[in-house]
């Protein structure tokens, strides 16, 4: 028998606190299966395909099995990705180091490259969404994201907002990170993703 009222409310609200917190559970300890390195993209990619089904009304299937499957058969294309990823941020951060201890006409310099940065930053926060919206290789994926930062900025600037709020509660509720710090953002980043969807395939080089 489906509860209603508020007793209803209260379990509807406990059930997907406790998916919630058991997805991000599973995220570590992939993650870890992975020795981190090669197990966090993947892994990030699986807990951004379970809540998109959840957010299209999907809710009925085993979690743990989807999370294993999404985990194994985007392996590579997932770690292509972060790397690519990590490989641009790292450049960035290095520029912006020099840069910013730099004197004359380098120094100049350190705006423009801090502005790339911000993009680049964006670019992050649309870029799983689109993995597991879209059907793209790595560099697509990147290119859609940036793409649609473009075309739509509504969603980005709805998950830049979030993901500063997650930021100041997490701040708070350290607690609460264990649980619920991957689960509540990737919520957070696939909400924002759905709120105007543009499709961009007249764009993307197949």
């Amino acid at each position: 028998m489906e509860l209603r009222g508020p007793f209803g409310v209260i379990y509807n609200a406990s059930l997907w606190v406790t998916k919630l917190a058991y997805v991000n559970i599973l995220w570590i300890i992939f993650s870890l299966a992975g020795l981190i390195l090669f197990g966090l993209f993947p892994a990030t990619v699986s807990i951004f395909a379970i809540i998109r089904k959840w957010k299209k009304g999907d809710t009925d299937f085993p979690i743990f099995k989807t999370f294993w499957t999404f985990y194994r058969t985007e392996f590579v294309k997932s770690n292509q990705l972060g790397f690519i990823l990590l490989v641009i941020g790292f450049i960035l951060y290095v520029d912006l180091r020099i840069l910013y201890f730099s004197e004359g006409f380098l120094q100049i310099l350190y705006y423009p490259i801090l502005i790339l940065s911000f993009i680049f930053i964006l670019v992050c926060l649309n870029a799983f969404p689109v993995y597991v919206h879209y059907e793209l290789k790595a560099f697509q994926i990147i290119r859609t994201s940036f793409i649609r930062i473009i075309i739509n900025p509504i969603p980005t600037i709805a998950m830049l907002g979030g993901t500063i709020v997650l930021w100041y509660l997490f701040t708070f509720l350290p607690g609460v990170i264990p649980f619920f710090g991957i689960s509540l953002l990737t919520l957070v980043l696939v909400w924002s993703f759905f709120i105007t969807i543009k499709e961009v395939r007249g764009v993307i080089i197949k």
